[in-house]
């Protein structure tokens, strides 16, 4: 499916280019062209760094999530969290810590209640939608702060996982 969508992808890019009659070589030079290139690489940075770190580190990982989760089932949720601001895939963090919930018997409600917290990925703003937001932004609001946690995708980030989170927690309590 992967292949098919990447010729679709270009096949249109092409029809773009000829029904338009472009510059073929202005594209290179568009800040569009710039921004999606630097975010090509980096998703490729990042997935190759969560794929070596997890392969190396999932045993012991594991096991202190089980723990903290065993112990403090409300601890799924920073388990979630943690998990995505590393790996940057909400998929990705269900495959790895829904087995985790599932061993430990966090009833399915409270678990789906807990997803929104995979959403975690704008922690750290280092995903591709947030470089190429920062690159298309000629005015300079959006931004990556002197400090690594000062961006412009904190404060929106936060308030929507935490709020998103409790009402799924609360309906999960309703449903129990």
């Amino acid at each position: 499916m992967g292949v098919i969508i990447q010729i679709i992808m270009l096949a249109f890019g092409a029809i773009i280019l000829i029904a338009s009659k472009a510059k073929v070589s202005q594209v290179a030079n568009s800040v569009v062209f710039k921004s999606g290139m630097t975010a090509c690489i980096a998703i490729f940075g990042i997935a190759w760094m969560s794929d070596t770190y997890f392969k190396y580190a999932m045993p012991s990982f594991k096991e202190s999530i089980v723990s903290m989760v065993s112990e403090y089932p409300w601890t799924f949720a920073l388990a979630c969290f943690t998990v995505s601001v590393v790996v940057n895939s909400q998929a990705a963090t269900a495959k790895i810590i829904i087995p985790i919930a599932a061993a430990i018997g966090l009833p399915a409600p409270m678990l789906v209640g807990l997803m929104p917290a995979t959403y975690a990925y704008f922690f750290i703003p280092n995903y591709p939608s947030d470089i190429a937001t920062v690159n298309f932004d000629l005015t300079g609001t959006t931004k990556i702060g002197k400090y690594y946690f000062n961006h412009s995708f904190m404060v929106p980030g936060l308030i929507g996982v935490i709020v998103a989170v409790l009402v799924g927690v609360t309906l999960a309590y309703l449903i129990l």
